[in-house]
């Protein structure tokens, strides 16, 4: 009896040790990550879960994340690139569409603000060739969250990449999540 007890103390240390993380990546979200070249960084603290995306008429969302315990919402768009489509090919003006569509456009107070990165932050953490931050009201039909800041990254010749970071009340974890993805170095 004792032996059991002991058993079962040690299977639940464990099983209480292992991430509480519920995130699942659908194959066309995988598929497009390993199409545009992307190191993908999971968050392991946190406790995120996946959520399907539902349609929206402002953006596209390939897969989201969230998590209670930080109070974020983290979704992701990946464009791939494509020869034949112009709008792969000009990140800062996908990236305006992306804004323009997304931001709320119904009080006067609301506000855009735009961010360029550094040349060397974009290198060094993202292997992107440009890169933009905007903080801005997210339309109500696209979240129901006060608050985002939308990365975007692009690299010649594999595509554009979308971070949206939704929330209510911005905290450290929210600088945190920034570096939430990478173009990889393979060739």
């Amino acid at each position: 009896m004792i032996k059991k007890l002991v058993i079962l103390l040690i299977l639940y240390c464990i099983a209480s040790s292992l991430p509480a993380q519920k995130i699942k990546y659908n194959k066309s979200f995988l598929k497009k990550l390993e199409q545009v070249q992307i190191d993908l960084y999971t968050p392991v603290e946190g406790k995120y879960k996946s959520l399907r995306p539902s349609r929206n008429d402002y953006q596209p969302i390939d897969h989201i994340i969230f998590s209670k315990q930080e109070d974020l919402e983290i979704r992701y768009a990946i464009i791939p690139f494509n020869e034949k489509d112009k709008s792969t090919q000009v990140p800062n003006i996908d990236f305006m569409r992306v804004v323009t569509s997304c931001a709320t456009n119904r009080q006067e107070d609301a506000v855009i603000s735009m961010h360029g990165l550094d040349e060397d932050d974009l290198i060094e953490h993202f292997n992107a060739d440009w890169g933009n931050i905007a903080y801005f009201q997210p339309k109500v039909r696209f979240s129901n969250r006060k608050h985002c800041r939308l990365l975007g990254l692009y690299k010649e010749g594999r595509g554009m990449v979308y971070v949206f970071f939704l929330f209510d009340e911005a905290d450290r974890m929210l600088d945190n999540r920034l570096q939430a993805l990478r173009f990889n170095t393979k060739i």
